[in-house]
């Protein structure tokens, strides 16, 4: 992985040192919203913080499902990985994302309900103590929060990307930095990089939710947990903030 480092950004005849977004998800930011954001002299950094791999319970999943009357998968990369693997039967699932239920959706399956926020979800299933469900999910996940009638089955779990290479010294002190789960916003504050000058935006309430251990600052939250609204949500935050220093 390439190191950040400052850009140039051509706007009319005139080249300017572009500001940065840092992009720490796994999967970088969509072409498309990359080149929106350039022409709003910002760049797209792609410092990815984890690693999602999945561990041996991957493989018991199949023998496990059919046990359950419903499933919850609570992720974009647990909605890939199930979708993968049960292709030859239709499942009910509860789902966390509007990104997670569109994957299993068209994989097949029947989403029984989405919610934007496992404490959301969570709380729907209080009134469905007589569904048997099991919850797909990460080694990280809070499986506290579920009523008693769901199991969990951790299967994958993110590893610290050893080539993150982000510090105090080479981060831009007013840039944008995009957070995609609780997992990375642990390793972050693990870096002691300050950024009380930067503007903070995640993929959806539970990733926010996360900065109250070490933070007040505001954060930019998608009305919906998807990529896209992700971006539009920065994009409007950005083209806002242009607006009120043009004004």
């Amino acid at each position: 992985m390439k190191g950040p480092e400052q850009l140039l950004t051509q706007i009319g005849k005139h080249w300017i040192m572009s500001k940065s977004i840092y992009w720490t998800l796994q999967n970088n930011c969509p072409q498309a919203w990359q080149s929106k954001f350039n022409a709003l002299n910002y760049t797209i950094q792609h410092t990815p913080l984890i690693h999602l791999h999945v561990n041996k319970s991957y493989s018991t999943i199949q023998e496990s499902v059919d046990s359950f009357n419903a499933l919850i998968v609570s992720s974009q990369f647990s909605a890939q990985k199930i979708s993968a693997i049960l292709e030859n039967k239709k499942y009910s699932f509860f789902i966390v994302g509007s990104q997670a239920s569109s994957i299993l959706k068209d994989a097949g399956h029947e989403i029984l309900h989405i919610s934007e926020s496992s404490a959301d979800l969570a709380k729907h299933l209080k009134n469905k103590s007589d569904v048997k469900i099991l919850h797909l999910c990460s080694e990280k996940s809070n499986v506290d929060i579920w009523p008693i009638n769901v199991d969990t089955l951790p299967f994958y779990g993110p590893v610290e990307n050893v080539q993150f290479n982000l510090t105090n010294n080479n981060i831009d002190s007013d840039s944008i930095i995009i957070f995609g789960s609780p997992s990375g916003v642990d390793v972050w504050f693990t870096k002691n990089i300050n950024i009380s000058s930067c503007t903070i935006a995640t993929m959806g309430k539970t990733t926010a939710n996360r900065f109250t251990n070490y933070t007040n600052q505001n954060i930019i939250i998608p009305n919906i947990s998807t990529i896209n609204h992700l971006c539009e949500a920065i994009y409007n935050h950005l083209r806002h903030s242009e607006y009120e220093r043009t004004e």
